[in-house]
Order: structure tokens, then sequence, then C-alpha cells
């Protein structure tokens, strides 16, 4: 057992490598559905402060002559396929989700000849699904892209989809959350195979084999999905009761409404009938902060709406406000030709952080609308051509900015093909290249393209920069590559042959005590790499198949979900759980998982201060860890952490409720209203049954000024409760600095404001229902800070390093320094040099961490500083320790964990206390004892500011020594072990 980290990672370097996951699902598209069209009507023109705002064009394309779609589906000998299900999924920016939320379908006959009619002008993407073949989608013959543009009243024939054998059966169930069934529900595999759920609520579909998502729709209810196996599991999706926002766009300080509007909700959109009312359907329950936007008007409702199960808004008022139109077009520079209608271009506000941004259409234009003076950076992604490093930034003022050309190339191509080890072509695999920095500017922008392998094996990579890549294929079926080729690009290259490595497989059950089979638990098997192993999700009854992996051993675990391994019955959680299977080439392994039952319920009732039923709570519960080394409260935070969880339970209508699939333990269960208003109950045992009781909830209000007194015109409020996991973060404009944050729970909080004028701090005690009024905010301006980044053990500069700084306390914000857009300062040079603009002031954690991990020789660095406001600093060296493993290689076991760090500690605070030590592991064996102190490793201290030093240096090889200093005088050496 190696040493645990004393605290999760950096909140931003957590959103880098979500960054890169959800730039790895771009090429995939999210079902959605269609409902009634808004209406359109023109926007009178309207004089405000003595500046006539012209009139804004309708946004939506709704009133066009619809369009045509044709083709044929067949078989890879060209054969027709009768019978298949063809859907075009529809996207634009002119139209509303209610319009794109589910796709239009039509089935092949006889001839596998399809015809698709109604459709409303946008871009499309088509798929098709038949009995016992793997869906496919439609392919640009020309370009490689899956995207067609669809103009008015026109008609496309030719739209042809070939699907390759091979597909196999996936049923399942469509619930309301509170057990019915739902009829008529579109459901959506795999984001191409579509089908409709019958009278039980059941649905067939057809997809791959292998790891699925469904998508489910319905009239008056949220989408829901769930994740499964195909063939062998029954997916079943629960949807909630929609919530409806309802409300009116008007001009700010009057009542005149502005008519075709958009207003959003997150990613629910509606436009403004000529009355200006809107209505936005769909909605999961929670708490909302609608925005509405047209070509020369933004605003945002003054304060945020809570919507409970199935509940309609009273009418929400939104103000808009005078702002600007960004329009340009993205073309190849060689040859002035549109380019990447599959992309996007988004404005990046310097100082804030603020997005806005559209899609180029298939001629290159862009239209962004709805922009508020600032300095903007320009971000743009193009997967079929090559960027320039950086684009200049954008300012706008007090006039539109129109005729901006953004040029991308057309870049170099990498072709080849991809085949297993006895030289058979792999279809379907993706192919991901990454540039390197050998030879190249280290602030260099980092590209990534992605394609993905025909029947026949070949891949084509487009759109590729002059530089050095990394090959590499790693995908759900495929073995992954251990060492990824890199491949000099300078040129077109045709015939690159990737070989992937001989692989064996593991198959077995999870079963509990009783031999009884566990269904649907996450089964995982990691090897001596982070990179390299597998995860699957046990089927129905039990079974699970890990197909495509490296010969070698591996630990073989059952997890919920994400993280958090299931028990073994009668272990403890600092025990190591899972088994270990050895794989072997061409060869199945056998291997059985015995866990804790998962039949245990924790029933109960969720009142209100009155003792009447609350009917729209949800339930979550966690088990309290017994491991000696949690932080107090890690349960009730694991709580919020909603997307680490199964559907949660919802009260009914006499606010009873039942958790249930638990595992033996004492949970803490917590019951809220999604947005406001909560209980929590702790100590509460598997068979219990608890009243939950939702009190009065809380608010804060205040005002926020600059330093001389005027208040921000657009600010953010953040109120944090680390030890509780609480965080809500709401944005507010002109509203003369007044802000009011409702429905919080009691706590102590951390409350700060944001804006471009600087931020504010304040701990803001909060008792239970207290109505905490006149918190005074006086924005502090940012600091400016530079330094540099360079090796522990040489003093030697380190390039290419990723440096940014976050606030110590309060709302996370917008760490600065994170994104790649601007002139990428915040990068290190040659001389380890970067420099970061606009940065909080007052205490602050100042982070470094490498570019490419998978080569960097150096782990990542920290200090905390205190910046003062409206100064420029210089940073003293951060000093990076060396690392011991190479690339994505996991450190040995050293037989011991280290007390977590409470969530709200300080990084001076930093200490290592041993809180479990393995009998007879490398530790025991060593002399370390459980309540000893670590205060050096390999000699160098590892207390308080300088603890991530820790991290790197106890990171050490299997059959390598790692030296532990002690507290009280010891020097321990420890070997580590096999990794676990």
């Amino acid at each position: 057992m190696r040493a645990s980290p004393i605290r999760r990672l950096p909140w931003a370097l957590v959103v880098l490598v979500m960054a890169l996951a959800a730039w790895l699902a771009f090429r995939h598209r999210a079902a959605r559905g269609v409902a009634h069209v808004a209406d359109a009507a023109g926007v009178e023109s309207v004089t405000r402060s003595g500046d006539m705002l012209p009139p804004d064009e309708p946004s939506s394309d709704a009133a066009l002559a619809r369009a045509i779609l044709a083709g044929k589906v067949t078989d890879p000998t060209s054969k027709p396929i009768a019978g298949a299900s063809v859907c075009a999924f529809a996207s634009s920016e002119r139209l509303v989700s209610a319009e794109t939320r589910t796709p239009h379908c039509a089935t092949s006959g006889a001839d596998g000849r399809y015809r698709i009619e109604g459709l409303l002008v946008a871009n499309y993407e088509i798929s098709a699904s038949a009995p016992r073949y793997r869906p496919g989608r439609w392919r640009d013959p020309t370009t490689g892209g899956h995207t067609l543009e669809l103009a008015a009243g026109e008609t496309r024939d030719g739209v042809d989809v070939v699907l390759l054998p091979g597909g196999v059966e996936v049923r399942g169930r469509v619930n309301d959350i509170a057990g019915g069934i739902i009829t008529g529900a579109v459901v959506t595999v795999g984001n191409e195979s579509v089908a409709e759920s019958d009278a039980k609520g059941e649905w067939v579909a057809w997809a791959a084999p292998g790891r699925i998502e469904a998508r489910a729709t319905a009239a008056g209810y949220t989408e829901g999905s769930a994740e499964g196996i195909a063939p062998g599991q029954f997916i079943e999706i629960s949807l909630t009761p929609e919530s409806v926002l309802e409300g009116r766009v008007v001009e700010a300080g009057t009542d005149t409404p502005v008519a075709g509007a958009r207003v959003s909700a997150e990613r629910a959109t509606a436009l403004t009938d000529a009355e200006g009312h809107f209505r936005i359907s769909g909605l999961e329950p929670g708490r909302y902060k609608p925005e509405a936007r047209s070509a020369h008007r933004w605003g945002i409702a003054r304060e945020s709406v809570l919507l409970g199960v199935g509940e309609s808004s009273s009418e929400v008022i939104i103000e808009v406000h005078p702002a600007l139109l960004v329009s340009g077009r993205v073309e190849l520079a060689d040859s002035k030709a549109p380019a990447c209608s599959e992309g996007s271009v988004d404005l990046v506000e310097v100082t804030t952080g603020e997005r806005r941004g559209a899609k180029p259409d298939h001629d290159g234009h862009v239209r962004i609308e709805g922009v508020l003076p600032g300095r903007y950076d320009v971000a743009i992604t193009c997967p079929d051509a090559a960027l320039e490093d950086s684009y200049p930034p954008i300012t706008v003022a007090t006039e539109d900015v129109t005729g901006a050309t953004w040029n991308v190339k057309s870049g170099f191509t990498v072709q080849g093909k991809i085949v297993d080890a006895t030289g058979q072509p792999v279809a379907g695999a993706t192919v991901l290249a990454q540039t390197v920095g050998q030879g190249r500017d280290p602030r260099a922008r980092v590209a990534w393209k992605d394609a993905r392998s025909e029947k026949d094996g070949a891949f084509r990579l487009r759109g590729l920069a002059p530089a050095t890549y990394r090959v590499h294929v790693d995908d759900q079926g495929t073995t992954a590559m251990k060492e990824p080729l890199e491949v000099k690009v300078d040129r077109n290259i045709d015939g690159l042959r990737i070989v992937l490595p001989a692989s064996g497989s593991i198959e077995g059950t999870v079963v509990d005590g009783t031999g009884a089979p566990v269904p649907k638990l996450r089964v995982e098997a990691q090897g001596d790499r982070f990179d390299l192993g597998g995860e699957t999700f046990a089927l129905d009854d039990g079974t699970f198949v890990l197909k495509s992996l490296h010969p070698g051993e591996y630990r073989l675990r059952a997890t919920h979900r994400w993280w958090g391994a299931v028990r073994a019955p009668g272990t403890k959680d600092d025990d190591v759980q899972g088994i270990l299977v050895t794989v072997r080439v061409r060869s199945t392994t056998r291997a059985k998982l015995v866990v804790e039952a998962q039949r245990g319920e924790i029933r109960g009732r969720v009142v209100d201060d009155g003792g009447q039923p609350v009917t729209d709570a949800f339930i979550e519960a966690a088990r309290e860890s017994d491991s000696a080394g949690r932080s107090p409260g890690d349960a009730e935070r694991e709580t919020r952490w909603e997307w680490n969880h199964e559907t949660p339970a919802l009260t009914d209508l006499d606010g009873k409720f039942t958790v249930k699939k638990l595992s033996p333990g004492t949970y803490t269960v917590r019951a809220h209203r999604k947005g406001g208003g909560e209980a929590v109950a702790k100590e509460v045992q598997v068979g219990g049954n608890v009243t939950l009781t939702i009190r009065r909830a809380s608010s804060i209000a205040g005002t926020v000024t600059g330093a001389r007194g005027k208040p921000p015109e657009r600010f953010t409020v953040a109120v944090v409760d680390k030890k509780k996991g609480f965080e809500r973060q709401e944005s507010f404009f002109r509203t003369g600095g007044a802000f009011k944050m409702r429905d919080l729970p009691p706590g102590d909080f951390e409350v700060s404001a944001e804006a471009t004028e600087g931020r504010a701090l304040a701990q803001v005690p909060l008792a239970q229902g207290e109505k905490y009024d006149g918190l005074a905010l006086t924005l502090e301006g940012g600091a400016s800070l530079r330094g540099r980044v360079v090796a522990f053990d040489s003093g030697q500069p380190i390039a290419r390093m990723v440096v940014f700084v976050e606030a110590a306390k309060g709302g996370r914000g917008r760490p600065m320094g994170v994104m790649d857009e601007g002139d990428r300062k915040n990068v290190t040079d040659a001389d380890g040099r970067f420099e970061i603009q606009h940065c909080p002031p007052g205490r602050v954690n100042l982070y470094a961490f490498p570019g490419d991990y998978a080569v960097s020789e150096y782990g990542f660095a920290e200090v905390p500083l205190t910046l003062e406001a409206g100064q420029s600093h210089e940073a003293p060296p951060l000093r990076a320790p060396r690392r011991r493993t190479k690339g994505f290689g996991k450190g040995g076991d050293l037989g011991f964990l280290i007390q977590e760090m409470p969530p709200d500690a300080d990084l001076e605070q930093t200490r290592f206390m041993v809180s479990t030590v393995r009998p007879n592991g490398p530790a025991a064996k060593a002399g370390l004892v459980m309540g000893d102190e670590i205060v050096s490793v390999e000699g160098q201290d590892v207390v308080g500011a300088l603890g991530y030093m820790y991290h790197t240096l106890a990171e050490a090889p299997e059959g390598s020594t790692v030296t532990l200093g002690v507290r009280r005088g010891a020097s321990i050496v420890v070997k580590a072990e096999k990794p676990l």
C-alpha cells in the first residue's frame, strides 16, 4: 500500500484533465429533442440613454421552408439493408433546445432507401441502425467530417450510410424517478441507435458490443441517461418530471418587451415571443439564473430561481442592456475557402474568463451576439485544419466588430492502417496525435487531432501543423500501445502502419458472500502503469469480460462508478481490496471477485419545520469510512458530488423515501431540494429509519463596490463552506452592486466577490434560518506575478511548466494562467520564466506542473504567497523535484497510509501523519509505526509549504528505497514492493 495524497489535486489541474477529456469527447454528439416552434418576431428599435439600438434579426429559422434528406443504407458489399432506422440529429446556433431535442427519423425500404422530410435549416449528423448490424454514421467522402448543412427548402440525396455486421441487441426500460413506467420515450444508444419505449416502458436497440450510454427524452420530463454493457445488461433509465422556467425579457429600465431574444438556462434555450415572453421546459429541478441575448442586447436575471420537481416558476423578469456583435469568418489562409464548420470560435475575456462563442457555418461565417465591452482572447477549435499558434485579441468598445478574419491552414495529412498483432485490420479504433516539445517554442500551443479507423483499419489524420507528434491508439476494444509512435510531420505521410500489441483477457464474476451475483458494479483492472489496464461493468448475472489487456499482473477491483472500492466481506477501508490476476498473451484468465452484499436499505421521511411532508426532496447516502486516515465530514461532502452516485431517491407524496443497494455500515444521509434547503443525518445504520427535517433556509445579502466606492458593472459572488463541501457561485450584472444569495444551509462561509476591478473576501458565520443582510464587500485591484520554475536538485530552469494561481480562500473563480489562450506567458520559457496578469489579491497558492507529464522528468511544485493589490510581484523560485518514476509508471507499495488533511487547511499546515501501517508490509518491516509524523523524504523537508515535495519523492519504483525522516528522530529506509 503506497502512501495516499493528503488532499485532492488542485482544482485547476482537475479542470485541465477534464478539459482534455471533454476535447476527446468533442467528436461525439448528445441526443437532443424537438418540441414547439417559438415565435420569432422581429425586434423594434429602442432608444435608451440617447443611443438608438438597431433592430435585431430573429434568431430562429423555424419559419423557413423545410428540407429533405434522402439516401441509402447498405452493408459493406453494397447490399441494401431494409428496415434500417435512419435518424438526423440537428444542431444550430439559430435554433433552440426544444427544436433540437429529439432526432427526425425514417425507415429504409426494401431497396435500402430512406427519406426524411420536414427538416429545419440546421447542421445535421445522420446515423443508421438495423438488427444484427453495428450502428453507423454518414461521413462526408471529401472532408471525412460527419456534419452536413441543409438550406431552406433543400432536398439532399445521396446521404448514404454503410453498416458493418456484428451489432448486438440492447434492451431496457424508461421509468419515472418515482417508479412508474414512461411510454413513448425516445432512447438514443451510443448517440447513433434510436428506439422508442412501448406500453411497458421497454425499448430495444442495436449497438456495437461493449460499453454504451443510453439517453432518453419524453414529453413532460427531463433528459436521463444510464451507462451499461452490450449485450447482457438491461438498461434502466430514470426520468424526472420536468420543471419549467417562465418569464419576460424587457429593455432595462422599462417595461418594453424584447422579441426574438434567446434565453438560456444552462444548456436549455428558448426564444421570446412578440410580447417578450419565454418558456423553457425540460429542466431538472434546481437553481437557475437565466440570461438573455440578441445581437445587441444582453442581460441576466437579478436573482436566481429555485425550481422543485415538476414546478413552474412565477414570472422571471430579465432586463437586457446594450451589447455588441462580433462577426467574422474562419478561412483557409492558402485558398480563402471556408473552414471549421465543425469547430468553434470563442471569445474569452482576459480578466474574468467570461466566454462568448459560436460555430462557423459552412461558409465559415461566425456571428457572436451579445458581447459586452472588454478585451478578449480568441480561442478556435478546428478538427480538420491547422491553427495559428495564437490569434490577435479583440477589443470590444462602443461599436460592433465586423469583418474579422481568422486564418487556419490546410496542414498536412497522415494516413495509414491499424492492425492487431496477427496483422488483421482493426476497425473503429481512435487514433490520437499530440504535438510534443522537441524543437518547439516551449509556449507553443499543444495541438490534438484524432481520427477513427475504417472497416479495413485505414485512418486519416487531417490538418496537422508542422511538428513532431506523439501518435497512439487507446480505445475501447483495442490494446493500448505501451509506447506511442513519434512522427515528424513536415509533409503528407501515407502508409503509417500501427501494430497493436498482442493481448489477453479476463473473464469473471462479481458475487457477494453468499455466492449471489452482484450486477452493475464497475470492474477495473489496474496494472503497473496508470495508462494501462481496463474497466467494464458487471452484467445482470454478475459476469464481466475485460479484453485487450497487456500481459502482466493486474489488481482486479469492483468499485461504485468513479471511485471507492467495494470491500470484500469482513474487511475495512484501510485493507487492500481486490485480487491479483495474471494476464497472458492470447489466453483468458478466470477470476471471481467476492464483495459485500449490496442489498441494504435505509428508509425515512422528510418534513419541513411544521412537520409537513416535503414531496420533492432528493436523498443521497454516503457510507462513513472506517479508515483511520479519513478527514471528518468526508461522507457529507461526498453526498454533494452527485456525479459519483446512482440515481438519487425521491420523496413521495408523504415525504417518505427508501435508499437501496447499500453495503453494510453506517451512512450520512442528506435530503435536499436541488439548489436550496437541506437536512443531514449522520451515523445512520443500514436497515434504519430516519426523519430528516428541512428547516427554514438562510440567506446572505449585501453590496459590492470598488476601491473608490463605485459598484462594478458585472461581478460574481461565491459562498463556500469547505468543511461541508458546499459551494455556490452566481453572477450579477448592473445591480448597483447589490446581491442576494438565498436558500443557504447554516455554516461557516467564506464569501468572495470577483470582478474586473478586483476581489473581496469576508468570513460569515450563518445560523439556521438567519438572514444576514448588509454585508459590504470592497474590491481590491488585482496583482501581477512573474517568476521562474527550476529543478530542485540543480537549480536549472525547467521549460514548458504550466503555472497558475488560485485564491487560497473563497470561491475558486477562474484560476488565472490555466487556459491555453492568449500569449500563454503562464507557460515557462527556455529560461523557466513565466508571467501571470490579473491575479487575485491577498493569500494565494501558486502551482506549476509539467505541460507534458508523459515525458517530463519533473513533478509539480507549489508555494503560498501574499499578493498586494495593484502591485507587481516577483515570486520566489518554484522548485520542482525530479520524478523517480517515468511516464505514467506507478510508484511501488510502501505499506502505509497518511492522514488526510482537512479540506480547509492551508498549504502551510501540511503534515504527514501516518494513520495506518499494514502488518508485514514494507513500512512495518522498516520500523514505521502508526502515529509517526514524516518530516523529510530523501533528506528533503516536507513539512508545511514544502509538503508538495513528498508526493514526487515518495513515488519510488519497485525495488528502490525511500528514506523517511520522522519527528521522533529516526531515519527509516523503506524498500518499495510491487505496486498495488
